[in-house]
């Protein structure tokens, strides 16, 4: 399967928001987790379906509902059933490879984004698709599987640590969304030291064979990245911007500082960007630079034997008026000039500074 698109085969030739899930299957079952809160009381508890939370959205309280594993079409079409999504905002959920984006209804805003996480082993970046639906007192996320990403922010709603039971779903939806753009700047910093370590390997006299391999797999890598993560930047921008209300003018000072992050984000991963492309160039210069001084070794042993082969070819010729021939010490002098030839090339090598 390609990397960079998934594979639309079913879905081509479907009618327009019909639902199909794109991607791989990360779970067996979905699993509905619920937790409703203020600043004095929490409920938290698993849900057999949706409807189970419908009670708990029309109530004065902020309620977070998370929905773990993307593969069943039929929770996601009752998803939209209750609250008004429109089929083709359905099916981009379901399409693991979608592009991270934000929508806004005249009721919700709805966020497809990405979490990246590097796997050591295999030296490669996995995403998984995270969407957000967020009303004015309530956010349900979508996750292609259950994990433990956002597992700090229930700890905190637990124990009542911070403002979060103070504040609404904006703010939540604030502290996951930092979650996610803080894992941004990790894989980036993971890469970030691999390319650096990579530029000393460059200038050693004989680099391995596969630092070449290594370099464009950090460039595929930090492609990866830059897919992922520049569509956020247009993402926080629309949040802080927009003026639907489902932001509260008190909480925009934090989405101010998320957006500053995926700057930061953004133009770390520019720069590695143009580092790699340095490296790739550099690579290629000191392969033929190392060519050109061996061409140049070569040249110099041709220069030496040029000449003491034309003498050579001269007096082996099968000529009899040839006087030196018969010298009696012609085998010596012959040796004496081959030996004059060398030493005086190699003098003018040397004050030409060319070995």
């Amino acid at each position: 399967m390609a990397r960079f698109l998934n594979n639309r085969k079913m879905a081509t030739g479907k009618i327009p928001g019909e639902l199909i899930h794109l991607g791989k299957k990360r779970m067996e079952a979905p699993r509905l987790r619920l937790m409703d809160f203020t600043a004095d009381k929490l409920t938290e508890k698993e849900l057999e379906n949706l409807d189970n939370c419908q009670p708990y959205l029309n109530k004065n309280t902020v309620s977070w509902v998370n929905i773990d594993g993307l593969h069943d079409p039929e929770i996601i079409q009752k998803l939209g059933d209750m609250f008004g999504i429109h089929g083709l905002l359905l099916e981009d959920m379901l399409n693991t490879g979608q592009r991270p984006k934000v929508t806004e209804t005249d009721k919700l805003i709805i966020l497809i984004l990405k979490f990246l996480d590097y796997d050591e082993s295999k030296h490669k970046l996995h995403a998984d698709q995270v969407s957000f639906i967020l009303d004015e007192n309530y956010l349900i996320t979508l996750q292609e599987k259950e994990n433990a990403h956002f597992d700090p922010i229930r700890d905190r709603i637990r124990n009542s640590a911070g403002r979060v039971r103070r504040k609404g779903a904006d703010y939540l939806t604030y502290l996951l969304l930092d979650i996610i753009v803080d894992n941004y700047l990790i894989n980036i910093e993971i890469l970030g030291d691999l390319i650096e370590k990579t530029e000393s390997r460059i200038f050693i006299a004989k680099p391995k064979d596969q630092l070449m391999q290594q370099i464009y797999k950090h460039k595929t890598e930090i492609n990866f990245l830059r897919k992922n993560i520049r569509p956020v930047k247009e993402i926080v921008l629309h949040l802080i911007e927009n003026e639907s209300g489902f932001l509260k003018e008190e909480n925009l000072k934090y989405f101010h500082d998320l957006s500053d992050l995926v700057v930061q984000a953004t133009e770390t991963i520019e720069i590695y960007q143009v580092m790699l492309n340095d490296q790739m160039m550099i690579y290629h210069a000191t392969l033929d630079s190392r060519a050109n001084e061996i061409m140049k070794v070569l040249t110099v042993f041709s220069a030496f034997f040029i000449p003491l082969t034309f003498v050579a070819g001269v007096y082996g010729t099968n000529f009899d008026n040839l006087p030196e021939i018969h010298f009696k010490y012609g085998y010596l002098y012959f040796w004496m000039v081959l030996a004059a030839i060398t030493m005086g090339l190699l003098v003018y090598f040397r004050k030409r500074k060319w070995f």
